[in-house]
């Protein structure tokens, strides 16, 4: 019944259709450059689905350039860049962006969607201002240029922009994330619960700001609860280019599985804490090779309750589940109130309350 209530939104068209979802933005927004077995594909999927769109409100605003516009487009634009197309078919991604729909159909407003990977172009409904505001997903590594060395960033700069589960150092606007301590504080709980002493944090991609910021964050924490902390770590690329990879690389999650390995057993960490739940799919399958069975060799505690890509382990996965879809409607939220008041200084963050979800891949000690 739930499902009969849970209103369609363009991830399901996307997945259904099995395109990308700028291709589903282009078409119900009516852009040409979409040739028409695309277009009738995506639109014979959207019938099929019984997909609506919510009519847009009128509402007086101003153009980026502070000129009066009389009325708001209603749009808010989704903007991916710097970063692989499969990023969007990442499920903690496609929940968050279920969660900006279904807020923005509340609103009244209709969601725009642009993926730029390479950074290398501004999508027609920035450059021509058909948007109120702009939900970001950049890269999660590096810095982003300077705005006078990117076009896109000096568009998307005009804009009111909450930026989505990631904010660099340098970018410029709100942000809207999961509360990193409480989930570090839940797992190290948890693990010390269990009687683990000492615990490896599993970072194959340093210097991604998630990663990062969880790391510091059990670093911080694990002391209290009397865990010894060991971290195990790749080294950081020598240089990065977009677009970044949004699946982290086998080699670098074998560098550090083959590590873990090579520490004596009476000194070795007794639970791996792994920073996504893909990074966790990919340890269950390098112990494997190895003769290694998680839950009984080591236990393995993750982030992120991405139910698709985790639902083939055994033992099941213990993980944090970030509550995307809360997210995704918090940035919604944060994004509404900086369109009504873009001459606020402050850059402003939202943190969601994570949860631990407790499953069999942490074995008591």
């Amino acid at each position: 019944m739930n499902d009969q209530k849970r209103k369609v939104t363009v991830v399901d068209i996307a997945r259904v259709a099995g395109v990308a979802l700028g291709t589903v933005s282009r078409v119900l927004n009516n852009h040409p450059e979409v040739n028409d077995e695309m277009r009738n594909r995506v639109l014979e999927t959207a019938r099929d689905l019984n997909y609506t769109r919510i009519r847009k409100r009128r509402a007086t605003t101003r153009t980026p350039s502070g000129e009066a516009n009389g009325a708001a487009s209603g749009n808010i634009a989704v903007i991916c860049f710097g970063m692989e197309d499969a990023l969007v078919h990442l499920p903690v991604v496609s929940s968050a962006l279920q969660g900006i729909e279904h807020a923005l159909a509340s609103q009244h407003r209709d969601l725009m969607f642009a993926n730029v990977p390479d950074g290398d172009r501004v999508p027609a409904f920035l450059r021509h201002g058909r948007v109120d505001g702009l939900i970001l997903k950049g890269p999660n590594q590096g810095r982003l240029p300077v705005s006078h060395e990117s076009e896109l960033l000096r568009h998307i700069y005009q804009f009111p922009r909450v930026w989505l589960m990631g904010r660099l150092p340098n970018a410029q606007g709100d942000h809207c994330n999961f509360d990193f301590e409480t989930a570090a504080r839940l797992v190290a709980e948890h693990l010390a619960g269990q009687g683990h002493r000492h615990v490896a944090f599993f970072n194959p991609k340093p210097g991604q700001v998630q990663f990062e910021r969880l790391k510091m964050a059990f670093f911080g924490v694990a002391p209290q609860h009397r865990l010894q902390a060991t971290l195990l770590e790749t080294e950081p690329p020598a240089r990065l280019a977009w677009p970044l990879p949004a699946i982290t690389l086998e080699s670098h999650v074998e560098e550090l599985v083959e590590r873990w390995t090579n520490i004596p057993a009476q000194d070795r960490p007794t639970t791996l804490f792994t920073p996504s739940d893909r990074t966790a799919v990919q340890v269950y399958a390098s112990l494997a090779r190895r003769g290694l069975k998680v839950g009984q060799d080591v236990s393995v505690v993750s982030c992120n309750n991405e139910r698709s890509l985790a639902t083939s382990l055994h033992p099941a996965l213990t993980t944090i589940d970030v509550h995307p879809d809360q997210i995704g409607r918090r940035a919604i939220d944060l994004l509404l109130w900086r369109i009504a008041h873009a001459e606020d200084p402050h850059q402003l963050q939202i943190f969601v309350d994570p949860t631990l979800v407790v499953r069999e891949s942490v074995a008591p000690i």
